[in-house]
């Protein structure tokens, strides 16, 4: 067996040192690098592995795959979370000055008037103007104006009652109820802005005008006594009027002569009026 062993041995030797013999090439200087011949040893022990062909992907398959991941990408994403969001707050700096004692009281005494005054505040006026007016139906607009032109219709007719009551009192006792038609038609005729009464006569003797004219405000004071008793507030007794006869000069004019020409005309009896009456008595005693 021991020598079976070294014969196998000794053709294994062999078989290398032929090998090498037959792989290796001798350089003329013998100048071979170690690397090179273990190289040489290594390729022909083993063999050398097949090359691997790459396959270059072609453009569709490409696309597929891209269009593959998007989708897995998509569906993935499920929106933007409320929760994990961070919101970043916006923070207002305003830089003002301190307010001094004068600016305060100055405040003070614009909020102390307008509380006074009697009327509303700016600011409710400008809110209630801007307030958006509220769109009603067309059926609701026609019934708000029938209704509104009944109720103005009543209060005409009731302003008229109570105006013409006391010629209704009358009209019972008295036998001519034309005549109190036609003061009825006068006042209304005065309401709507007639200056005169149909019933005031032009021309009339004195006494009479005078008379009517006292009895008048006899009338009047006698209806302003009785609601003054009874509690009742009347209108304000309307003033006398200045008479317009005397007519309004200009400056320049003179109050005595006339002017005529850039000249001064004075008559016998404006200078009577300048001398006076001493002038009359010197006159006639002489």
């Amino acid at each position: 067996m021991l020598g079976k062993r070294k014969r196998d041995v000794a053709v294994a030797r062999r078989q290398n040192e032929s090998s090498l013999e037959q792989g290796q090439t001798i350089s003329p200087d013998g100048s071979d690098n170690d690397q090179d011949v273990f190289r040489r040893y290594f390729e022909s022990t083993f063999e050398p592995l097949p090359e691997s062909e790459k396959v270059k992907p072609s453009s569709h398959d490409s696309d597929e795959e891209e269009n593959e991941v998007s989708d897995e990408i998509e569906s993935d994403w499920e929106g933007l979370s409320e929760d994990g969001a961070n919101v970043t707050a916006i923070q207002v700096v305003e830089h003002k000055t301190a307010p001094t004692t004068s600016d305060r009281r100055e405040d003070e005494r614009q909020q102390y008037k307008s509380f006074m005054t009697s009327k509303p505040p700016k600011g409710a006026e400008q809110a209630s103007r801007k307030m958006p007016r509220a769109h009603k139906a067309e059926g609701e607009d026609e019934e708000e104006e029938q209704s509104e032109a009944l109720n103005l219709k009543h209060d005409l007719d009731l302003q008229r009652l109570l105006k013409e009551s006391h010629l209704l009192e009358k009209a019972k006792s008295s036998a001519d109820p034309g005549s109190h038609r036609h003061k009825a038609i006068d006042m209304r005729m005065q309401t709507l802005g007639s200056k005169d009464s149909l019933f005031h006569q032009q021309r009339m003797p004195a006494s009479h005008r005078r008379g009517i004219v006292a009895k008048a405000a006899s009338k009047e004071a006698m209806r302003r006594k009785d609601a003054k008793e009874n509690g009742i507030i009347l209108e304000k007794a309307a003033g006398k009027t200045k008479s317009a006869s005397r007519r309004d000069r200009a400056v320049d004019v003179p109050a005595v002569g006339k002017f005529r020409g850039g000249t001064l005309q004075l008559s016998k009896r404006d200078l009577l009026d300048i001398q006076g009456p001493g002038s009359r008595r010197r006159k006639a005693g002489r």
